[in-house]
């Protein structure tokens, strides 16, 4: 059965906040994440931050590899008038 936990909704700053309990923090993963509002109230999931490691090849595929266009506006900071 998972854990239930409580807490109370508080000022930081000036906005309201809820303090998450380490353990709680410490089994998601991450410290990073992400609140969605259900119908039954508000589900705090870990973020994905970076893809588990089986999708990077196709992430890689996907991924624009055409070279950058050359960037010739350089060239106008060269007439701004100050000297070297």
């Amino acid at each position: 059965m998972l854990q239930k936990y409580y807490a109370r909704v508080t000022q930081i700053g000036n906005s309201k906040g809820v303090r998450l309990p380490k353990e709680l923090v410490l089994s998601l993963g991450s410290t990073e994440v992400v609140l969605e509002q259900t119908s039954e109230g508000i589900l705090i999931k870990a973020a994905n931050t970076v893809p588990p490691l089986n999708q990077w090849a196709s992430l890689f595929a996907q991924a624009d590899t055409s070279p950058e266009p050359e960037f010739k506006e350089w060239d106008i900071t060269l007439n701004d008038g100050l000297d070297d």
